[in-house]
């Protein structure tokens, strides 16, 4: 005479960004907490189509308790990608004649669709709300994506912390305080804006080291990086080529430069060479730097496409020639003017003594907001830089003596690299330049890219960046094994990074300071806990690389700024690092880049027809370089990796299967990650109690083994 209550199916199932996920454990998860009597979770799309999930909860009181009080109730139980995104509180779940859940019933959550974006000639709309509105629509903004969630979190949507630094820009934009760090310790939107700060209106006051403006520079370690180097350095640079909306007069966009050029001290150096190798720099007064005397116009009126890309060639060659900071020219640009009522394309090239990755997310805005008030009739006012460039670097001189920088010193000199794994023989700066060094890009498909973006990081709490540098140690360490080298035990790789570690000094705010402050730190990436051919081939979990890989980033302190500063800006340190000990190839991960192409302040799409080039005698700094980045195809966000070497030291064949390794390690990274059992946390992750990884595997093994 017993009852039989309908709980269900058992396996009631879903994939969500690449993860299996159980419903009814969050159901159950819910129903333990002491307010809630049902709950039924379901997955449902927004008006963007993106999958969320949807939980419909009846309580005992007439409050539901917030987002916050299930976030924190849930995350003793479930890992954060099982968090449902909406929570919709009813009075009773809707039923079926028989009595069952009506799931058709449920009301779907109400979710105010993104404004369109503005126009190519308005300047971009600040988001408004509350912190946590404003911080899912730039969350969006800044990965590309039509909405973010407040539950969704930064990294597992393929954030990185290139694109962290431009996240809080645009935060403090919009009135809220974040940092970089914070965005890490806090990823989702809602937990960020738990510890956001609002902002006074009107300018905040600058947090400067020291002053900005004219006067001496110290060289960053990077800087003296190059000047080691040696050889030609003057055309060192970087360019952008960005569309322009139809209509731009010339006189409009040369006030407008030169807006730019007085606002950033980095565009005004000047480079002093007083003997080979020796080098020192000043920033030069406001209006040091003619705009009229830097940007060009080139006739491109009635040019086809072939005719604007042959021109964009021969004007971005010409102009890369042009630029050499000892003369004081660090920027040149070029207007292509197709004529009234025609988009227009703006070349800018820049030494790379005064830009970086950074940078130019930085000047791009800048000279969009110039322009626009130019053209209607206002003079320029550009946001303040907080941090100056020449504060930041003195600062840095200050840092190389810091107590917690000499204590890193035996760290440094410990993960110099043993000897050649790759090349046949040494680098040798006669041979070894520019004009002999081979390329290769490499691109991934928007549907092979898809899991190293979300699935991948969310099975592992880490990053894309995480992953990349995991799939290189598979690549090189499967290579090393078939060639019979001794890459099974380890090799050293020089990580580039972005260097604006502005938590070193308080008060110290770098979202808006031009100049090149990339850092670049020794990383020795062992394989001792992993079989690199094995994981590629599927015989052997990926999930020990991946973890393995994460710990070793979390654990370099500070970005590695260290290892720099202990070479070049300490003198008592710098004589104990050997100059020949490098390693051999420099990874560079540029994180996701923002923009279509063909949109007005955007990339271009002639961008591709870029031709400057570093001085062809310009010695080689590694056996091989590899940059990878993420960009817009037309299926969705790709992988591209650009690989750079010597071609006199380094094999075609060599370089090839390295280059088949990494998209093959990326498939079989994404395969674990639809797959796993072995996801989840390593000891970063839990600053709150002392586990090694075989403490918390065990626990979370014992952890599914009672769901």
């Amino acid at each position: 005479n017993g009852t039989l209550d309908y709980l269900g199916r058992t396996d009631n199932q879903i994939k969500l960004r690449g993860l299996r996920i159980e419903l009814g454990d969050i159901e159950n998860a819910l129903t333990t907490h002491p307010h809630i009597t049902h709950a039924t979770v379901l997955l449902r799309h927004d008006n963007l189509q993106h999958p969320q999930l949807t939980a419909y909860l009846t309580t005992t009181t007439h409050t539901p308790p917030d987002t916050h009080t299930l976030h924190t109730h849930l995350t003793t139980q479930l890992p954060d990608y099982m968090h449902p995104t909406h929570y919709i509180h009813l009075t009773h779940l809707p039923l079926n004649p028989n009595g069952k859940l009506d799931r058709n019933a449920l009301p779907a959550p109400v979710i105010a669709p993104r404004p369109a974006p503005p126009a190519a000639t308005d300047a971009p709309a600040t988001p408004s709300g509350t912190p946590e509105q404003v911080l899912c629509a730039l969350t969006a903004e800044v990965l590309g994506l039509s909405a973010v969630a407040p539950e969704e979190n930064f990294f597992e949507l393929g954030g990185d912390s290139i694109v962290s630094i431009r996240l809080v820009s645009l935060a403090r934009k919009a009135g809220l305080t974040i940092s970089a760090r914070q965005i890490f310790q806090h990823p989702t939107p809602a937990a960020l804006a738990a510890v956001a700060t609002r902002r006074d209106a009107g300018p905040a006051a600058a947090a400067r080291p020291s002053d900005g403006g004219p006067g001496p520079l110290p060289l960053p370690p990077v800087a003296q990086w190059l000047a080691e180097r040696g050889g030609p350095f003057a055309s060192f640079g970087q360019a952008r080529l960005v569309g322009l909306p139809a209509g731009v007069e010339h006189a409009h966009l040369v006030a407008a430069l030169q807006a730019v050029l007085d606002r950033h001290d980095a565009l005004r150096m000047a480079l002093t060479v007083p003997h080979p190798g020796v080098w020192s720099a000043e920033i030069r007064e406001t209006s040091a730097v003619r705009a009229d005397a830097v940007l060009d116009r080139a006739d491109a009126a009635g040019l086809a496409d072939p005719e604007l890309r042959a021109l964009i060639s021969a004007e971005s060659g010409r102009v890369s020639a042009l630029i050499d900071p000892a003369a004081g020219m660090s920027v040149r640009a070029v207007h292509f003017d197709r004529g009234p009522g025609e988009e227009g394309r703006l070349l800018i090239a820049a030494h790379h003594l005064a830009v970086d990755e950074v940078s130019w997310q930085i000047l791009l805005p800048d000279l969009r907001a110039a322009y626009e008030a130019v053209a209607a009739g206002r003079t320029p006012a550009l946001e303040p830089v907080a941090t100056s460039l020449r504060g930041w670097a003195t600062h840095l001189l200050a840092e190389a003596q810091h107590p917690r920088r000499t204590a890193e010193l035996e760290r440094w000199l410990a993960a110099a690299p043993g000897g050649p794994l790759l090349a046949e023989r040494a680098l040798d700066p006669v041979r070894d330049t520019v004009a002999t060094a081979r390329r290769m890009t490499v691109r991934l498909s928007a549907e092979r890219t898809g899991p190293l973006l979300q699935a991948v990081p969310a099975a592992f709490h880490g990053t894309v960046g995480d992953a990349l540098l995991t799939a290189l140690a598979l690549s090189v360490g499967a290579w090393a094994a078939r060639a019979g080298r001794g890459g099974g035990h380890g090799f050293t790789v020089d990580m580039e990074g972005h260097g604006r570690e502005q938590e070193l000094l308080p008060g110290a705010d770098l979202t808006r300071t031009v100049g090149w402050l990339t850092t670049i730190h020794p990383l020795r990436l062992p394989a001792g806990t992993y079989d690199p051919a094995a994981v590629l081939a599927g015989r052997e979990d990926a999930g020990a690389a991946l973890k393995e890989v994460k710990e070793l980033l979390r654990g370099v302190p500070d970005g590695g700024i260290g290892a720099g500063l202990l070479r070049y800006a300490n003198p008592a340190t710098a004589r104990l690092f050997d100059p020949g000990a490098r390693a051999e190839i420099l990874w560079n991960y540029l994180g996701r880049q923002s923009g279509r192409a063909a949109s007005a302040w955007g990339p271009a799409a002639e961008a591709d027809a870029l031709s400057a080039r570093h001085d062809p005698d310009l010695p080689l700094s590694h056996v091989l370089e590899i940059t990878a980045e993420i960009t817009d195809g037309d299926g969705g966000p790709e992988l591209t990796a650009a690989f750079t070497w010597a071609g006199g030291a380094l094999s075609q064949d060599t370089v090839d299967q390295l280059a088949d390794g990494l998209p093959a390690a990326v498939d079989a990274l994404a395969a674990w990650a639809d797959g796993t059992t072995t996801g989840g946390h390593t000891p970063s992750d839990l600053d709150l109690v002392d586990l090694d990884q075989d403490q918390i595997t065990m626990l979370e093994e014992m952890w599914r083994a009672q769901q």
